[in-house]
């Protein structure tokens, strides 16, 4: 929910400097196709506005408390079922086998429980 929250929060604030950005790309440009100029410039602040997204949803840099897996294995004890990523942790980002599994909530409890002791 942080992540989609940060996303629609992010389409908020680009909104007015998107139109001056539509704006300037008419004007320099020197469009006056009103269309053209909106996927030119929709394209040129996409480029741009990538690198954010990319932090927002893949870096880890913003961190959400647990990532839900409707049904699942558990890496621990092999229960179907719902099972859960801990915070911090994603996927195929560690060297360490197991680090980054999914488990079922008695398993993640426990993993956290131990981790939060080391």
């Amino acid at each position: 929910m942080v992540k989609y929250i940060l996303y629609i929060l992010r389409w908020t604030v680009l909104a007015i400097p998107g139109a001056l950005f539509f704006n300037q790309v008419r004007e320099i440009l020197k469009i006056e196709n009103v269309y053209l100029a909106m996927i030119i410039s929709q394209a040129l602040m996409g480029a741009m506005v990538y690198f954010l997204d990319k932090l927002i949803f893949t870096s880890g840099a913003v961190p959400i408390p647990w990532e839900i897996k409707p049904r699942g294995v558990c890496v621990d004890c092999g229960r179907v079922g719902k099972c859960y990523r801990m915070q911090g942790e994603k996927c195929c980002d560690t060297d360490k086998e197991g680090e980054c599994a999914f488990r079922c909530e008695k398993c993640a409890v426990e993993r956290l429980r131990t981790s939060s002791t080391h």
